[in-house]
């Protein structure tokens, strides 16, 4: 019987063991002298109150590194449990181990007790718990009653052992009783393979609800993945007269990367999915290592209390680049000397930016230890990890359909097509493994949505969000169904795309990774990141106005003013046009005294979007009046005169780029007066001159000294905030060559007059109405 109501302890550690030959027939727990494992311990716990003083709901979540190592004796397992990472997320804050609290408190005694660790001793012939051993148990804790095993491990940390004697056969059950109020516990084997058993965990009684699954190795009889949900009253020792409490824990092996989010799954509503044309997405051949590894520093970010190391591959897709793992992880001081600081970390993942397309690997890290973490992190100056790459294939097969259903298999992925009760609708279920996966997108359908898959046999009272955890733990990933839509007759095929990362090396290479803070402030570390002077035409759609006006550009001897049906008048320049040009403005009457004009108006459709560090694609006049305040006119006629030198035409400048080719000597472009008018041109001026392009051609914006990237206007600062002390202009991205605007041909004139509308008769109209 449990002893205390510790979730993790009753449904962490079911364990197998065997004395058979072959795979193991018998459930028990028999694990190695000296073992070693690790776990990832998930919780979330919501707290549900009742009192005199009202009601209310609190939710705790944590995240815990757990080490486990197990001696033997003759008759005894003696398993040590360390716990070396802790993250806690509550109402009045959070609690991470490797930093100092913000709220003070008996840290350094916590600290001391989780350093020492815990023992749980274990009998070998009835696997029950003999003793509990806490080695560092503050005198503090003592002297007020704190009770470190229930206030700090109950209900996160376990040990191994609850199930024994139960035959590995499908539909085999065991009961296992627990104390009041919660339930007897029937386990019962679902599934098993050679080398796992899945286990359902069930118990229900008036008080409280008890459901989840545990996955174990067969062999060695370790916990592989865990979720148990619990519903239960509050203990009798709480301070509320009434309540509940909801605790859902997760365990995973070391290096699982998908962390666990309660708060996704309860969000994870079906997605639409659009029919992709797979033709238009195929690379025309992998990138090159010197591509992939372009940069020599990668970025420390920190959120939420984790810290995730982010390293861009400029002008490099997900498809072209490989897979890149990631090793030897050292913390360095201010003199470049390894730090005593150990990092956990699950591997690298890799995704493509909506934005660009550009492929980013990141991987979390996790600070290891309690006494001397914290002093140890804040002499971190910057993190070193080598990155390799491996050969990852990416392929087109065409996935048979059939009134009936079908599936494929490649690699240990599989996608299955199973029928509804429409024939026009089918449903597509997708798994994958570490190294193996079938995308969702496909060709070939009217349309698509993607969901996370639920467990379909937890009960009524497990929720959506639970019931989706409980489906990542069996399957061991996320396992998802696209809900596919024919409108017309059923294809003989669709394509799906597949994926396979192998274990191929291609190269490695060893990366410095800075905080931001010192990636902005410190010019001789090359950029990380390719920042383009001009907006994405992506993000285009992504605005206030739905009600947009289109403004075209065209060739200068085609232009043409517009008023697009409206008492407006519009001229569309292209940046080059606009700087080689010149508009003059000719209006035969003022409006209320004031003259009207043509001027730029650099948010003609209201957009309201932050334009920093970013110049318009497009140079949009519109006639207003001088203040800008009036822009709908009537009744007048607008005399327009364009003067142009020639064409405009971008020449490559003779300029000899060093090794930090992201640094430009600004007498280069201004030549050697440029001092005396910095502060009176503005940046615009020299970046509708000149442009500085990386490999691909792309424009790339210019910095200012100060290393602010937010509400920077080029139309507002003046060069002199662009150039450090030293003369340089620091370009946002590694420069390929630089080029000038200049004009060929010979000057010219274009002339329109363009007539603006009568002004309706109001009164007509309304008494039309």
């Amino acid at each position: 019987m449990l002893r205390r109501i510790s979730i993790v302890a009753f449904s962490a550690l079911f364990a197998v063991a065997c004395s058979e030959s072959g795979p193991p027939t018998t459930l028990s727990f028999k694990p190695e002298d000296g073992e070693k494992r690790r776990y990832q311990m998930y919780s979330d716990t919501k707290i549900s109150a009742e009192s005199r003083y009202g009601n209310r709901s609190e939710r705790l979540e944590m995240m815990t590194l757990m080490d486990y190592e197990v001696s033997e004796s003759s008759n005894i397992y003696s398993i040590r449990m360390t716990p070396l990472y802790m993250q806690m997320k509550f109402p009045q804050g959070g609690y991470r181990s490797f930093e100092k609290p913000s709220r003070g408190g008996p840290d350094d005694d916590i600290r001391a007790m989780m350093e020492a660790g815990f023992t749980v001793d274990i009998d070998k012939d009835s696997n029950e718990m003999l003793d509990f051993i806490v080695h560092e148990e503050p005198e503090d804790f003592r002297s007020k009653g704190f009770d470190p095993v229930k206030e700090i491990l109950n209900d996160e940390f376990g040990r191994p052992g609850f199930v024994s004697g139960l035959k590995i056969k499908k539909g085999a059950e065991q009961v296992i009783e627990m104390e009041s109020p919660l339930p007897a516990v029937t386990v019962r084997i679902e599934d098993f393979t050679n080398s796992t058993v899945t286990l359902s965990a069930s118990g229900e009684n008036d008080e409280a609800k008890v459901f989840g699954y545990v996955v174990m190795e067969r062999e060695s009889g370790w916990t592989e993945r865990l979720t148990m949900v619990i519903d239960m009253p509050l203990p009798k020792e709480a301070a509320a007269s009434s309540g509940s409490m909801r605790m859902v824990t997760s365990i995973y092996p070391e290096d699982w990367m998908f962390g666990q989010d309660l708060e996704f799954l309860r969000r994870a509503d079906p997605i639409s999915m659009s029919n992709t044309d797979f033709s238009e997405e195929a690379p025309d051949d992998d990138a090159t290592d010197a591509e992939v590894f372009a940069n020599n520093a990668g970025k420390i970010l920190f959120y939420d209390g984790r810290m995730t190391l982010s390293y861009s591959h400029p002008g490099v897709d997900f498809e072209r680049l490989g897979s890149i793992k990631i090793k030897d992880v050292q913390v360095k001081g201010k003199d470049g000397e390894t730090l005593d600081v150990d990092m956990h970390y699950n591997g690298a993942l890799t995704y493509t930016a909506m934005t660009n397309n550009n492929a980013t690997t990141v991987t979390d890290l996790y600070p290891l230890g309690w006494k001397n973490v914290v002093d140890d992190l804040e002499q971190m100056v910057s993190v070193e990890a080598t990155l390799e790459r491996y050969v990852a294939t990416h392929e087109v097969i065409d996935f048979p359909i059939d009134k009936e259903g079908s599936s494929i298999a490649m690699e240990g992925a599989k996608a299955t097509l199973v029928p509804t009760g429409d024939e026009r609708v089918f449903e597509l279920k997708l798994t994958s493994t570490e190294t193996a996966y079938f995308n969702t997108q496909v060709n070939g359908v009217s349309g698509a949505s993607l969901k996370y898959d639920k467990d379909t046999k937890a009960p009524s009272w497990i929720s959506d969000g639970e019931s989706r955890a409980l489906a990542v733990t069996k399957a061991g990933n996320y396992p998802v169904t696209l809900q596919l839509t024919f409108m017309d007759e059923l294809p003989d095929s669709i394509e799906l795309k597949f994926s396979h990362f192998t274990d191929e090396k291609l190269s490695e290479k060893t990366i410095v990774f800075y905080d931001e803070e010192t990636l902005k402030g410190d010019t001789t570390i090359a950029p990380i990141d390719n920042i383009p002077l001009f907006k994405s035409e992506q993000n285009r759609d992504y605005y206030v106005n739905d009600q947009a006006l289109e403004f075209n550009t065209s060739t200068l001897d085609k232009l043409e003013p517009t008023s697009f049906g409206r008492p407006q008048l519009y001229l569309t320049l292209t940046p080059e046009q606009a700087n080689v040009c010149r508009l003059q403005t000719d209006v035969d009457a003022t409006e209320s005294g004031a003259e009207l004009r043509m001027k730029e108006n650099r948010d003609p459709n209201r957009r309201y979007v932050d334009a920093s560090l970013q110049m318009p694609r497009k140079v949009v006049y519109q006639l207003m009046t001088d203040d800008g305040v009036q822009r709908y006119f009537y009744d007048k006629t607008v005399s327009l005169e364009l003067s142009c030198d020639g064409k405009p035409v971008w020449q490559p400048l003779d300029i000899a780029l060093n090794e930090k080719d992201w640094m430009v000597p600004v007498e280069d472009l201004l030549g050697e007066s440029w001092e005396e008018n910095q502060s009176d041109i503005p940046m615009s001026e020299v970046l509708r001159e000149y442009r500085f392009l990386d490999a691909s051609g792309q424009a790339l914006a210019v910095l200012p000294k100060d290393g602010s990237r937010h509400s920077v206007d080029y139309f507002e600062r003046s060069v002199s905030e662009f150039v450090s002390n030293d003369g340089l202009l620091r370009i946002g991205g590694r420069v390929e060559r630089i080029e000038q605007l200049v004009v060929e041909g010979d000057p010219f004139t274009k002339e329109w007059s363009h007539q603006l509308p009568a002004m309706p008769d109001f009164e007509s109209l309304q008494e039309a109405n």
